[in-house]
């Protein structure tokens, strides 16, 4: 797994959510601000160590080795 810590800016989320919610560049950032503070807490919690848009343009997040192994655990 790829050590991305951050890939996807306050910027680049704030233009996703402007595409895809047909909103306006005020309410995006609004919007893009809010899944940065609720991306960063994720991180800080251990939940995980990143996020990045993928090909097709989703936001990805990279879970951690912890939330790795309770989401599979070894046999």
């Amino acid at each position: 797994m790829a050590d991305v810590t951050q890939s996807a800016s306050l910027a680049s989320i704030a233009a996703y959510l402007k595409l895809t919610h047909e909103c306006d560049e005020q309410e995006a950032m609004i919007e893009a601000k809010e899944v940065m503070q609720n991306l960063v807490a994720m991180r800080q919690k251990g939940f995980i160590t990143g996020w990045y848009f993928d090909a097709q343009g989703h936001l990805e997040l990279l879970p951690s080795e912890a939330i790795l192994k309770r989401i599979n655990p070894p046999k």
